[in-house]
């Protein structure tokens, strides 16, 4: 619950941001040139990885320990913050 309300604090930053429409379309620049980039093989390899994942996570969700769950919990948190800090920092920004 903490996370998410994390994270919709982060769209929120982000979406009222004064440049978050030109981040938004830097991303997806960034985004399309990097596809460009990449052989079939390397897209079929990431397609066939994360179906992989998908598959393999209905198994395994239930074997991850509390560690590991706190652990997650912490990074994302971490993660959350330093994106908050810096959408912020765009947000105080003059253009």
């Amino acid at each position: 619950m903490e996370q998410e309300q994390t994270w919709n604090e982060v769209k929120e930053i982000w979406g009222n941001s004064s440049k978050g429409a030109k981040i938004n379309f830097q991303v997806s620049e960034l985004i399309n040139e990097l596809k460009g980039k990449m052989s079939q093989f390397e897209k079929d390899s990431i397609k066939s990885d994360v179906n992989k994942v998908k598959s393999d996570w209905t198994n395994t969700k239930s074997k991850v320990s509390q560690f590991e769950k706190d652990s997650i919990k912490k990074d994302l948190n971490l993660i959350s913050n330093l994106i908050k800090k810096v959408i912020s920092k765009f947000w105080t920004k003059k253009e």
